[in-house]
C-alpha cells in the first residue's frame, strides 16, 4: 500500500469508533433490509440509521438527563451518529474496511461485544439476596456496621530480606506505640517511608477489617509479601455506627455484585474445560512455564452510608 493510500491514525480512531457503535446496535438492526418510516432517524447519503440506534446510546449515555434537556440530548447524539456514518462511508470508501490492522480491529470488537452480551446474560441469572440473607450479613459484620469505625492510621512501607520478614513482624506487631515501631525500624537500619491517612471501615479489605478493628492506640498490623512490608498503626479509631435500614440497600447491592462475579468466574471455567485450548509456539512454552498467578485481591467491603 503506498503512503498516499496508507490510513491514517484519525481514520483508525474513527472507524473504530464507528464499530464498536455498529456492533453494539447490531441486535436492534437486525431483520428486513428496507426499515418502516417510522424506524428511521435520519439517512446519510442513502443509508439508514434506526431510531433504535439513536435509543441505545441515549440509554448509555443520557440516561440521568433531566426531561427537559432530552431533546437536546437526542439531538447531540443523533449529529454524533451522522458524524460516525460519514466517517464510515468514508473509510469505505478508501478501503480501510479491508486493511489487514482494520480487519483485525474489526474482529476483536465483535468478539468483545459477544463475550460481554455472554457474561452479561450469565450475571442475569443471578438472583437477589433473601431479607433473611441481608440481616444475616448485617449481624455477621458488626465491623463493618453497627461498630463501624472511622480509622486514623499511619501507614509505614519497607523492605526487607524476606528471610527476616516473619521475625520483623513478629517484633514490630509487638509494639504498642508508634515510636516504638519506628525504633524497631530504624534499629535494624531498615528503610522506610511513612504516611497518615484516614479511612472508613468499608475501605479496608476484609480479610484484615477484623483485626484492624481489635488494634489499641498505638498497636500496628504488619503485612509482608516477598520482603515488601506495610505496617498500619493505629492513632485513633471513631465509632459511625450504620443502622440496619440503610444498610440495607448497601449490602444487598454488594451480594448480588458478589454473586454475579462468582458466576462469571464459574461461567468462564465451565467454559474453559469444556473448551479445546491449544496454545501454539512460543505461547504453549509461556503458558506451560509462567508461574502461578497471584491471589485475587480481597473482596472490597459495601461501602457504607456516611
Amino acid at each position: 500500500m503506498s503512503a498516499s493510500n496508507r490510513p491514517s491514525s484519525r481514520h483508525l480512531v474513527l472507524l473504530a469508533t464507528v464499530l464498536c457503535a455498529a456492533l453494539a446496535t447490531v441486535a436492534c438492526s437486525k431483520g428486513s433490509d428496507k426499515k418502516s418510516t417510522s424506524q428511521v432517524a435520519v439517512k446519510v447519503n442513502g443509508e439508514e440509521l434506526s431510531v433504535h440506534q439513536v435509543d441505545l446510546v441515549m440509554r448509555r449515555q443520557a440516561a440521568n438527563v433531566p426531561p427537559a434537556q432530552q431533546d437536546a440530548a437526542a439531538k447531540r447524539i443523533l449529529e454524533g451518529l451522522v458524524d460516525q456514518e460519514l466517517a464510515a462511508q468514508a473509510a469505505k470508501k478508501d478501503k480501510l474496511d479491508q486493511d489487514p490492522r482494520i480487519v483485525q480491529q474489526m474482529e476483536a470488537a465483535k468478539r468483545d461485544v459477544l463475550a460481554r452480551a455472554y457474561l452479561e446474560r450469565l450475571g442475569e441469572k443471578v438472583t437477589e439476596p433473601s431479607s433473611d440473607e441481608i440481616d444475616r450479613y448485617y449481624e455477621t459484620h458488626p465491623n463493618l456496621f453497627s461498630q463501624r469505625r472511622l480509622y486514623s492510621l499511619q501507614e509505614t512501607n519497607f523492605q526487607i530480606d524476606p528471610q527476616k520478614a516473619a521475625a520483623m513482624k513478629a517484633r514490630l506487631e509487638a509494639t504498642t506505640s508508634l515510636e516504638k515501631m519506628n525504633e524497631v525500624l530504624r534499629g535494624d537500619s531498615v528503610q522506610f517511608t511513612a504516611r497518615q491517612t484516614s479511612v472508613s471501615a468499608e475501605d479496608v479489605p476484609l480479610a484484615i477489617l477484623d483485626q484492624l478493628a481489635a488494634l489499641k492506640e498505638g498497636q500496628s498490623l504488619v503485612l509482608t509479601r516477598d520482603g515488601a512490608g506495610r505496617v498500619l498503626t493505629l492513632i485513633n479509631a471513631q465509632l459511625a455506627p450504620v443502622g440496619p435500614v440503610p444498610a440495607k440497600r448497601l449490602i444487598s447491592g454488594y451480594l448480588t455484585n458478589d454473586r454475579k462475579r462468582t458466576a462469571l468466574q464459574e461461567g468462564v471455567k465451565s467454559l474453559r474445560e469444556q473448551g479445546k485450548i491449544e496454545y501454539q509456539g512460543r505461547f504453549a512454552q509461556l503458558v506451560s512455564g509462567a508461574a502461578s498467578a497471584p491471589d485475587a485481591a480481597p473482596a472490597a467491603a459495601p461501602a457504607s452510608a456516611p
